[in-house]
């Protein structure tokens, strides 16, 4: 899910930076201008929102808990670039609640579990 939410990241890249309008979207559906200077730096950060949730995939999987930091930032940069758009990316901001709610269960397991003797915990 955390890929393919990034890889749909790259419809707002290509449509901004005016590669082509994928599916239903056009370039007046953008904000924005596509292919403007604002467009294409709007453009850079859906392409950092792709590569952020590609990384926090490849930690997840690799059982890192880097995953946390990177998926929030992942989930907040998507945020970002979503909610300008809000009407006609609801699903796209369903996953970062949802990836938002996963780091918070995460990060709050982590600190109930209970500390084995030996690795390095306060003294």
């Amino acid at each position: 899910m955390l890929a393919l939410h990034g890889l749909i990241h790259l419809l707002g890249v290509a449509l901004l930076w005016r590669w082509g309008q994928p599916g239903e979207l056009g370039y007046e559906d953008v904000s924005p201008a596509a292919g403007s200077l604002p467009g294409m730096i709007m453009g850079g950060v859906w392409l950092v929102a792709t590569l952020l949730f590609l990384l926090t995939a490849v930690l997840l999987v690799a059982r890192r808990t880097a995953w946390r930091p990177v998926g929030l930032l992942a989930a907040l940069v998507s945020i970002a670039v979503l909610l300008p758009s809000a009407s006609i990316a609801l699903a796209g901001l369903a996953v970062d609640a949802a990836v938002l709610l996963a780091v918070g269960v995460a990060v709050a397991a982590a600190h109930r579990r209970p500390m084995r003797s030996g690795t390095g915990g306060p003294r």
